[in-house]
């Protein structure tokens, strides 16, 4: 009998010298000792500030599709200061910009009964292909298109370039 209490106490004796160690390293990781880890990357303040894109150029003899960009560019300009130029403020701006004034044809910006117009086309042939556009409601639709039989980009009634 003497056996089996010593056998006893030592189960014992092992139990709380396993709680003992397992408490001691519980201890260990206390809140109070931890670091903090961080969740993500720390950025900087300072963002690269992307690249800028440069303004589309007119291309001296280029194709229309080689200018769309900058005739795009050039009426957008215009409606950013005015959301309803007028067809003679439409052409100085592309003719300044280098197009050739006598090749743009363009609608009337009023109606025959002096209303404003809904839209206005404008046109410019370049080497077989129309650079066309369209104003309405202060935006810009623009796209390419085969030079009419005519020889020219815009049908029916265009307004007086004089």
């Amino acid at each position: 009998m003497a056996t089996s209490v010593s056998a006893a106490s030592r189960h014992r004796g092992a139990a709380v010298a396993i709680v003992a160690i397992c408490a001691a390293l519980l201890a260990g990781c206390a809140v109070g000792d931890a670091e903090p880890v961080p969740t993500e990357a720390p950025t900087s303040s300072a963002e690269p500030s992307p690249t800028p894109t440069p303004d589309p150029e007119f291309v001296e003899g280029g194709t229309a599709g080689q200018n769309r960009p900058y005739f795009e560019f050039i009426i957008t300009g215009l409606l950013e200061r005015s959301d309803r130029p007028t067809s003679a403020t439409i052409v100085n701006s592309l003719a300044v910009a280098g197009f050739d004034r006598a090749t743009i044809e363009i609608t009337p910006d009023t109606t025959p009964v002096g209303e404003l117009a809904d839209s206005i086309l404008v046109g410019i042939p370049i080497d077989g292909q129309c650079l066309l556009g369209q104003i309405i409601d202060g935006e810009l639709v623009s796209q390419l298109a085969d030079v009419l039989g005519t020889g020219r980009c815009l049908v029916g009634r265009t307004a007086s370039l004089d």
